[in-house]
This record gives structure tokens, C-alpha cells and sequence, in this order.
């Protein structure tokens, strides 16, 4: 598996076997010329080039890696922008910042890229019917996020989902994840996949009552929380193996991790609608959550009908 680097430091943090060697411009593969030239810092930005740990290209042997030690910008939005322009760009490409400016999570929500903090984005081409794609893809994400960190601490540390797509563990959010898709006559042709773990810092956060507090997996796991490096090569691979559970069509073993980790069945929650004030005023549903249906949507026992988008907090 290849990895590109803005320095050996960062090709190190992520991963890399061995030392990385520097590359001029011609060296640098063809599949990837243009992924580097959309995700580097700086045009003019030295490139080093090694491979990674064997582990994480198991399920997608030909995957690339670009990885810089700070972006100036969100690359969700720069792999967004890939898709956009029909940029040609090697199926798997993942990249991983440092830290970074202008990062945005879901609905725009800016939020802190910090050093220390794991930050990885994937595109993926799947070709997958569209009509059956949209919970599995929404899931996918959280689900290899929790794998991937009970994977890199040995088992130690165990966190849950909080509807929709919250990381959580002991109370505090530790992570978040948001997907988008390309359709093309019907059909989902490339998922795309960004996530943030905060691995050793809490990012400042405005506090409101309402919301889980913002928390790491150092704070709140100590010496069991998984190294970052570890975390990386194991997030990589739990992405690798959620996608090629989606190529395969098997959407509803994903579905399932997805509601085995969730932490809100049986609990009493309150749910804002999706609007630029999620919080201003009453909730508009208050319950106990029944289930989780196939659609990630909620059955809450006080209320007739389902609940399919909303802001929840968790009452208890």
C-alpha cells in the first residue's frame, strides 16, 4: 500500500514501514498525480513516498494513502470538489491530516482539526443500488469507527453511538463521522467518508446542557486508550472492511453493528428538528426509544410513527 507524506514525520505518525524516500514530481505514481495535487498544503509541497503496514491493506491491496501534517482546509470538501470535477483519482484514497483549518462536520458545524486528534477521510467507488444504500451508508462510518477503536486498545475500550452519528464513550463525545454519495441512473457510485477521533484533545467546544460533552480517549480511557498511530492503521483497515461489506451487498450486517452499538435503545431522549437552531425552545418528541429500524430511524414507545432526522440528547 502506497503512502504519500508532506514530510517523514507524518509519513511516521501515520504508519509508514521503513524510511521515507523523497520524490520529485515525475516520480510520483500517475494514479495518484492528481490526488496529491487537490490534497497537498502548497503546489510546490515536497512529497515522500512509502508503504504502510500490511494490515491495513488486507481487503484493498492496491489502496493509496495521502497524509499531510496540516491541511489548509477540509478534505472532505477537496474530495467533494474531486467528484464534482470528475477528477481521475485511485479507487480506496484515503488521507489523513494532522490538523487542520476549515473543517466542517455535519451540517456545516465548523469544528476544531487538532494535533493529536486522528482526522481521515475516504473515497471509495462502490456501485451499489441507491435505493437500499442511504442507511447503510450513513452507519458505515460509526460502525468502523467503534471497531476500529476497540480493535487498537485490545478490546479496553468499548465505545457506543448516540443517534445518528455520535462516537461516545462514558458520557462524552469522542468522535464523529459524516458521509456523502455520488448517484449516477440510480445506482451509488462512489461513497465518500470523513471521521474525526479525539485520540489526546479535547476540542473547545460552546457548552450547552443539552449536548454530550465533548471528551478523549485519553481522558477518559488513560492508559488504555489506543496510541494514534495504531488507531490510524486500525481505522484504515475497519474502513476497508465496512466498504467491502457494502460492495458485497451485505448492508444489513452493518445495519445491525450499527444498532448492537447504539446506547439509546430503551433510553428516554429528547429530539430537536434539523434546523439552523436545533435548540432554541421544546423538544419536539420526547420518549423512550423502542428500536432502531432498518432505515436508522426510531420508534419511540410514547409516540406513534417513526422519528427519521433530529438533534437527540439522551434525558437519563
Amino acid at each position: 500500500m502506497i503512502l504519500l507524506a508532506d514530510s517523514a514525520a507524518t509519513a511516521m505518525a501515520v504508519g509508514a514501514r521503513g524510511t521515507p524516500r523523497r520524490v520529485g514530481d515525475g516520480e510520483i505514481p500517475p494514479s495518484l498525480q492528481a490526488a496529491w495535487r487537490r490534497l497537498a498544503p502548497r503546489p510546490d509541497t515536497d512529497c515522500r513516498i512509502a508503504e504502510m503496514d500490511p494490515e491495513t491493506s488486507a481487503a484493498t491491496p492496491g489502496r493509496a494513502v495521502i497524509a499531510v501534517e496540516h491541511a489548509r482546509g477540509s478534505q472532505f470538501a477537496a474530495l467533494q470538489e474531486a467528484l464534482r470535477s470528475r477528477d481521475d483519482f485511485p479507487d480506496d484514497l484515503a488521507c489523513v491530516a494532522l490538523e487542520g483549518d476549515g473543517f466542517r462536520g455535519q451540517r456545516g458545524r465548523r469544528w476544531a482539526a487538532l494535533r493529536g486528534n486522528l482526522h481521515v477521510c475516504l473515497l471509495a467507488r462502490v456501485d451499489v443500488p441507491a435505493a437500499a444504500a442511504q442507511a447503510v451508508v450513513t452507519a458505515l462510518p460509526a460502525v468502523a469507527t467503534v471497531r476500529a477503536i476497540e480493535r487498537a486498545s485490545g478490546g479496553l475500550v468499548r465505545p457506543e453511538i448516540k443517534w445518528v452519528n455520535d462516537v461516545m464513550l462514558a458520557g462524552h463525545k469522542v468522535g464523529g463521522v459524516i458521509s456523502a454519495t455520488q448517484v449516477l441512473k440510480e445506482r451509488v457510485s462512489h461513497v465518500l467518508i470523513g471521521i474525526g477521533v479525539n485520540v489526546h484533545q479535547v476540542p473547545h467546544v460552546a457548552r450547552d446542557p443539552r449536548v454530550a460533552p465533548a471528551g478523549s480517549l485519553e481522558a477518559l480511557a488513560g492508559d488504555a486508550s489506543p496510541a494514534f498511530t495504531p488507531l490510524t492503521l486500525a481505522l484504515l483497515a475497519e474502513l476497508d472492511r465496512a466498504v467491502a461489506e457494502l460492495r458485497a451487498g451485505d448492508g444489513a450486517a452493518l445495519v445491525e453493528a450499527y444498532r448492537r452499538r447504539s446506547l439509546v435503545v430503551g433510553r428516554r431522549v429528547a429530539i430537536w428538528p434539523v434546523t439552523d437552531d436545533e435548540h432554541a425552545g421544546a423538544p419536539r418528541w420526547t420518549g423512550t426509544v423502542g428500536a432502531i429500524r432498518d432505515d436508522l430511524s426510531l420508534e419511540l414507545r410514547e409516540h406513534e410513527g417513526v422519528v427519521s432526522s433530529g438533534r437527540l440528547t439522551l434525558l437519563d
